[in-house]
């Protein structure tokens, strides 16, 4: 028999009777090896645009940050807790230290706040009545007449003052119900009663503050007012805290309730003063 003339010759590629250049590999399939769509850079994130962290770009968390509790405390706990945390709103004022603060919120200790604020004002109020100069008027025949208008006067302020009793958690409950409402038209996510919470830990020491410094004749109506302001300050920390939102939209919510209650306030100026210029017109 014949021998082949290639036997012991190495497969001729170009030949087409020889074995594959690569005998034991896959034949090449360009659609089969998985393509980049990226050749010269690294790929984009699945989201470009990641869902900002808990409370938004606002109140980012910063060193010291303590998140939320998960539940609210126990009663007799959360009111052994209170005196630091007003001391800790009142004087780091920031939206950060309501963030700390929110997940505390229950209902039992928005009473308690609440009834104590009202009991304390009352009390004060009352002393208010007794401290007043005209209080301490001499009852003589010349005098008489003054001291029983006086006594009216006193009795009006006391039933007034008693019926803060009602007044404060009403009033209280209606300005929680208008700033909620405002909230939630600004694009606002928390709660209700978080944001009466948050609220009043603030508001309970600086409102008993601003009861005893307003006995203070004089000085005391000018300190009452700079504590005010703070309270409106402080009140748009809390919004933003509770409800997500920035400081522009939380001044909003805070501020058109103090804007319209003064127009309302300089429309009844306006209307009183055109009564009585009627009534001296009319002399």
């Amino acid at each position: 028999m014949a021998s082949d003339p290639n036997q012991g010759q190495p497969d001729n590629p170009n030949s087409g009777y020889g074995t594959p250049a690569n005998p034991h590999g896959a034949p090449e399939n360009p659609y089969d090896a998985p393509q980049n769509p990226y050749p010269y850079s690294t790929p984009p994130p699945e989201n470009p645009y990641p869902t900002p962290s808990y409370g938004g770009p606002y109140y980012q968390e910063a060193p010291g940050y303590v998140p939320p509790p998960s539940a609210p405390r126990p009663l007799g706990e959360a009111i052994r807790e209170l005196p630091e945390q007003y001391v800790r709103v009142v004087t780091k004022p920031s939206p950060l230290t309501f963030v700390g603060e929110m997940g505390k919120a229950s209902w039992d200790i928005v009473w308690v706040q609440l009834i104590g604020l009202t009991v304390i004002n009352v009390i004060l109020g009352y002393l208010g009545t007794l401290i007043s100069p005209n209080a301490y008027m001499p009852t003589t025949s010349t005098t008489s007449i003054s001291a029983a208008t006086m006594q009216s006067i006193r009795s009006i302020t006391l039933g007034i003052t008693l019926g803060e009793i009602i007044l404060i958690p009403a009033f209280f409950f209606l300005g929680m119900a208008i700033l909620y409402g405002l909230a939630k038209a600004f694009g606002g996510q928390g709660r209700f009663v978080t944001q009466s919470y948050t609220y009043l830990l603030f508001d309970t020491p600086l409102g008993i503050i601003s009861s005893i410094v307003s006995l203070i004749p004089f000085a005391g109506a000018f300190i009452a007012f700079v504590i005010l302001i703070y309270r409106v300050v402080l009140a748009i920390f809390s919004i933003m805290a509770v409800h997500r939102l920035s400081g522009g939209r939380a001044t909003a919510v805070v501020l058109i309730p103090v804007g319209v209650v003064l127009l309302l306030l300089c429309g009844l100026l306006v209307v009183f003063i055109a009564i009585v210029a009627a009534a001296l017109q009319q002399r």
